[in-house]
């Protein structure tokens, strides 16, 4: 997984037991990135999107010269910090692929302005009837994972948004509630609101500190802003960054916390970073 300030690289095994074939955890990483400025010298606004990702490609450049020789395969988690996303209202006019990229990116314009033009877009599936999930990159991040990956002849099997990782990870779940979705990253919070399973808005903002104390406050704003939502107290909580914390109590809001699924080689708590960052492995 890239974030802004480190790499989360976990490397993992099949074996073959009496039961069938078994994936374990073999070697998991934190790398710094040496690079990184901090958001306050690459922006935390839409242009600072453009160069948070320059230290995280460096140090995974890095990492990955040694493990040339290896035959492996790969799985990008973005964070969020990295993404922008839009919910696109349904059309009833049915259209072909370039006219739906082409729906989103207006959207994304309207959203983030003109450097939305430029971005990197992708649609996710969605239900008739049903607002469609929309996430946006700098085209150069997925370029330069590319580039790198095939540099180092390591098949990269997929590049997927934190948000989409940890949802398709938790969707038995969250499936047909009405509830907000949050995921907490340090100095990024993203809130999804959903409407008895589908999408209804989505937002990402920037934070000081892991957003905590200032969560409920936050909820509340946004469910006004929503006006559908005020009746919704559930918060589903998706924070592996937090280890075992407690979120602050409240009468408004009810928390649940998420938990990522916990492969063979690592340790619930400490581990759930690195947890998270599989969340895209099959």
């Amino acid at each position: 997984m890239l974030t802004p300030d480190q790499v989360l690289l976990a490397r993992i095994g099949r074996s073959v037991t009496w039961r069938g074939v078994k994936r374990l955890v073999l070697e998991k990483k934190s790398i710094p990135c040496a690079n990184y400025a901090g958001s306050q010298a690459n922006g935390g606004d839409v242009q600072g999107m453009a160069t948070q990702w320059g230290a995280a490609i460096q140090t995974l450049e890095a990492t990955l010269a040694k493990q040339a020789g290896r035959k492996a395969f790969a799985t990008v988690i973005l964070s969020n910090h990295f993404m922008r996303y839009v919910l696109l209202p349904w059309s009833d006019v049915p259209g072909d692929e370039i006219e739906e990229l082409a729906y989103a990116r207006h959207a994304f314009r309207q959203a983030y302005g003109d450097a939305a033009e430029t971005w990197d877009l992708r649609l996710s599936p969605g239900k008739i009837g049903m607002p469609q999930l929309a996430s946006a990159v700098d085209p150069r991040l997925p370029e330069a994972l590319r580039a790198l990956f095939g540099r180092n002849e390591i098949a990269l099997e997929s590049i997927q948004p934190h948000l989409m990782a940890a949802y398709n990870t938790c969707q038995n779940i969250l499936d047909g509630r009405s509830a907000w979705f949050v995921l907490v990253e340090p100095g990024s919070l993203c809130l999804a609101l959903l409407r008895e399973g589908h999408w209804e808005s989505v937002r990402t903002m920037r934070l000081d500190g892991d957003g905590r104390a200032v969560l409920p406050l936050i909820l509340e704003r946004e469910s006004f802003l929503a006006e559908s939502a005020t009746a919704i107290d559930e918060v589903f909580l998706w924070a592996p960054w937090l280890g075992n914390v407690l979120m602050p109590k409240s009468k408004r809001w009810k928390f649940w916390k998420l938990q990522p699924l916990l492969r063979a080689g690592l340790v619930p708590e400490p581990d759930a970073r690195f947890a998270a960052a599989l969340s895209g492995c099959a």
